[in-house]
């Protein structure tokens, strides 16, 4: 039922232009926040520490990333998006791509990742990622059809997939990894400082930037003054030290810092509204 309605959706608004179906996102968004009352209090809190975090632009961002998604073919991006397209600091990828015949390209969930995958081609990119399995296995092929249609190869994570060592394979293969990586999936992950305050943070990009000694970079895409803007951060490594655990702790603490800069851009457009913090569990 799901899959038809997300389908009928899709062949509905494909062809109109982009800004004029994201108007359905204020409606929509503004009803979702108020039938989430307890969600909202949950996330509000994260108002008392990121300056200009507001649930309500939250949750409005958050219809729209998906109704960008639902609505995006290459025909309507090379018509309404790739014009507008600036990239920042993309120097850094090409000092990467002189060096490394792959790397980790760490995202945290602002705006639209599916609006940056076209892009790769032309800053020289074997793009790769990592996709949460769902339930509906007719709405997992779709979304894995449209961004493999877009330039990113799909591999499945989730439990019995052996994801660490598919993810080093891959990197091995030559693809540049693209990995969500500001929350963790279920009530675990690594603590680490993320805007003064404790939160549970997934190991996975850091631990296998730690295992083959590749860079990880982070990047995000968001739209910005009229502008859709891919930006990626400081490329860097993380630090063997004799015990495990300690690299991996210092490489999310550069991490995080760095997704706290690219967070702040726009905190709004941060439209991860699932427990970050340890105190929302």
């Amino acid at each position: 039922m799901k899959f038809v309605l997300i389908k009928n959706i899709h062949l509905f608004i494909r062809k109109m232009p982009l800004n004029l179906v994201l108007l359905l996102a204020y409606p929509i968004g503004i009803i979702n926040y108020f039938f989430t009352p307890l969600q909202n209090f949950k996330i509000s809190k994260r108002k008392n520490f990121i300056e200009g975090y507001s649930v309500l632009k939250v949750k409005i961002n958050y219809v729209k990333y998906w109704i960008e998604t639902i609505w995006l073919t290459k025909t309507g991006y090379e018509k309404y998006v790739e014009p507008l397209v600036e990239i920042i600091n993309g120097e850094e990828i090409s000092k990467l791509n002189k060096s490394f015949k792959s790397y980790i390209i760490a995202l945290p969930h602002v705006g639209n990742w599916e609006f940056a995958i076209p892009q790769g081609k032309g800053l020289g990119l074997n793009l790769l990622a990592v996709a949460e399995p769902l339930e509906d296995k007719k709405i997992l092929n779709w979304f894995t059809s449209l961004r493999e249609d877009l330039g990113c190869k799909i591999i499945l994570g989730g439990k019995g997939q052996n994801t660490f060592d598919e993810v080093i394979k891959k990197l091995n293969e030559g693809y540049h990894v693209c990995l969500l990586s500001d929350r963790h999936v279920g009530k675990s992950g690594v603590g680490v400082e993320f805007f003064n305050n404790m939160a549970a943070f997934p190991k996975g990009p850091v631990a296998i930037a730690l295992k083959t000694q590749l860079p990880i970079i982070p990047a995000t895409f968001l739209k910005k003054d009229n502008k859709y803007k891919l930006i990626f951060g400081n490329p860097f490594f993380v630090p063997h030290f004799e015990n495990e655990a300690q690299s991996i702790q210092h490489g999310l603490k550069i991490l995080a810092k760095q997704l706290e800069d690219l967070i702040k851009l726009d905190p709004n457009q941060w439209h991860s509204i699932q427990p970050i913090w340890t105190s929302e569990y």
